[in-house]
């Protein structure tokens, strides 16, 4: 092989040791945590639609549970959020991370019916299209509901604000919104063979992808998703994120970390909100409930398997953070068939 083809190590991401290049770690990425938290935001089904109208409409949705999406493919139209408008045009996406109610309106004098009651007027086709005529320009809506069990302990309730607005004039999200799209659309017009398969994936992208635009373009509050804008809270987050299940104390974070235990802790606070072993406490329990939705596991060893060598010191935490016992959780999580229940 030619030498021409190896890289030349320069720059920060390598040091020199008795004259021989080293490589060094690159940073952690803020999104490589971002997924690690997403990943336990479990989406559970997707409900499509594709809305063309021409009259007049304005519909009141509230779906407890739920996470509806808007995609504006033609025409414009407002979202009322309490006492906020918001105006959506063209080529818009908007996502309401915790399913706040809300009021899709086309037009400003057109009387407010609700979900259920404008559906009954007006039902899906077997592909989900809904198709009004009317005097009006044409509004063109793609959407529909996420269903997801998610903890709200989870640190991602903690920077989604009630509604995540994208516009049409960032090239950012025209990159990935416009492709993916196209290709929902088809899977909504063909429904070949494992076209539910296909769309779940494609909203679990639409999810993912609204939230990482919205990260990247929002100085956020007090949260774990501030936190990361700091060298040493970050590295803090994925060592806990990372190792999760190791006796972390404050003392032995700090010292990988590289700074005093002081000096961790009253930045990490400021930062995220709460102290390193609370945030721990709260990631621990989040990991250890998702497994109890989707596996069987002896208690016992899913307390081990999240950090904890105490049954009792587990269900402690797990009660203090959920509201729940461990197998009063397991019981509810059965019996809901996957609907969020803390």
């Amino acid at each position: 092989m030619s030498n021409r083809s190896i890289p030349r190590l320069r720059g920060p991401s390598s040091k020199t040791r008795g004259g021989k290049p080293q490589l060094t770690a690159p940073p952690p990425s803020p999104y490589d945590l971002l997924t690690d938290v997403m990943d336990q935001v479990r989406l559970e089904a997707t409900v499509y639609f594709v809305l063309e109208t021409r009259s007049p409409c304005a519909i009141s949705i509230a779906r407890p549970g739920r996470s509806p999406f808007y995609a504006i493919t033609a025409g414009s139209c407002r979202l009322v959020l309490g006492r906020k408008v918001y105006e959506l045009n063209e080529g818009d996406f908007v996502l309401l991370p915790s399913g706040a109610a809300h009021v899709m309106r086309g037009a400003a004098d057109a009387p407010v019916i609700a979900l259920d009651d404008w559906m009954r007027r007006h039902p899906k086709n077997e592909s989900g299209y809904v198709r009004i005529d009317g005097p009006g320009p044409v509004l063109r809506i793609t959407g529909g509901f996420f269903s997801f069990a998610a903890l709200k302990a989870n640190p991602m309730f903690d920077v989604l604000p009630p509604i995540i607005h994208l516009r049409r004039d960032d090239p950012y999200v025209q990159d990935w919104l416009e492709p993916t799209l196209r290709f929902i659309h088809a899977e909504i017009a063909c429904r070949h063979q494992g076209s539910e398969t296909v769309l779940r994936r494609m909203a679990d992208v639409l999810f993912i992808q609204a939230v990482r635009a919205y990260a990247a373009q929002h100085a956020c509050a007090t949260s774990w998703l501030r936190g990361l804008g700091d060298v040493r809270v970050s590295k803090a987050l994925t060592l806990l994120h990372g190792r999760y299940a190791e006796p972390w104390t404050l003392d032995s974070l700090a010292h990988e970390v590289g700074t005093s235990r002081t000096a961790l802790a009253v930045r990490f606070k400021e930062l995220v909100g709460e102290a390193p072993m609370a945030y721990l406490t709260r990631w621990r329990i989040t990991r250890a409930a998702n497994r109890m939705r989707s596996e069987r596991i002896n208690l016992s060893r899913l307390a081990e398997s999240v950090g904890y060598n105490s049954d009792a010191v587990f269900s402690k935490a797990f009660r203090r953070i959920t509201g729940h016992s461990p197998g009063r959780y397991r019981h509810a999580a059965g019996a809901a068939g996957g609907q969020q229940i803390a």
